[in-house]
């Protein structure tokens, strides 16, 4: 219950309050992990909505993809359809290999179209990963560095008295709690990415390994026995 009644009385200014008594320190440290947090949650909806798009897009391609394999249109109709959506890796895929009918060329061309998309894909994840690696440890910093005053007021007023040490203490748990606020949601957000954008670059080997076995077995007599390799019920992005 007592518990309850603090959490209760914690309103928006009373937060505001234990901020704007912080020393200088601590307000820095507290907007470092503001601008993490911003940053954090700027790069996951960004890559969130491009994700989004790529799974949308990628659906459509193996649709078309298929209609390919069973014979229902040709390599060209398939081309020209990627033409279109130069955004989406799969089609970037399929054009870099176009033309080319050993596996080996397929693979290095496959190897460069992978290459460039997935680093394009993971461009400012390590903003992520920041955020994850070092909001705790500016948290703890925060920690130490309250405690350490509350020690020094109390040697400055000799007294013990909790309104000598409250404030370092409530520094020291504010910026605890602010840098858990940040790590928190920043893992989240690091792993959901980085296992999407695998997953990415998971179809593109797909595809790859299709267009392989479609050059070794021969162009479309060999198309009965070429398929789009089975996906696991989760692999999704």
């Amino acid at each position: 219950m007592p518990a309850c009644r603090f959490l209760a009385t914690m309103g928006p200014q009373e937060l505001a309050g234990l901020v704007a008594d912080s020393s200088f320190f601590g307000k820095t440290i507290l907007l470092v992990l503001l601008v993490l947090s911003v940053m954090s949650w700027a790069v996951f909806i960004d890559k969130s909505r491009t994700l989004a798009r790529l799974r949308a897009g990628h659906q459509a391609f193996w649709a078309q993809c298929e209609q390919w394999l069973d014979g229902r249109c040709d390599r060209a109709e398939l081309a020209a359809w990627c033409a279109g959506r130069p955004e989406l890796p799969l089609c970037g895929l399929l054009r870099e290999a176009d033309g080319l009918t050993q596996a080996p060329a397929i693979r290095r061309a496959a190897e460069r179209v992978t290459y460039l998309e997935i680093e394009g894909l993971e461009r400012y994840v390590i903003l992520l990963s920041t955020s994850v690696a070092i909001s705790p440890f500016l948290g703890l910093l925060g920690t130490v560095w309250g405690i350490m005053t509350s020690f020094w007021d109390m040697s400055e007023m000799h007294s013990a008295n909790l309104t000598v040490v409250a404030p370092g203490i409530a520094e020291a748990l504010i910026t605890t709690v602010a840098g858990l606020a940040v790590a928190i949601p920043a893992v989240v957000f690091y792993n959901s990415t980085v296992r999407k954008i695998d997953l990415v670059a998971n179809e593109l080997d797909r595809l790859r390994t299709i267009l392989e076995e479609q050059a070794g077995e021969g162009g479309a007599a060999g198309r009965d026995r070429v398929r789009r390799p089975a996906l696991h019920e989760r692999e999704s992005i």
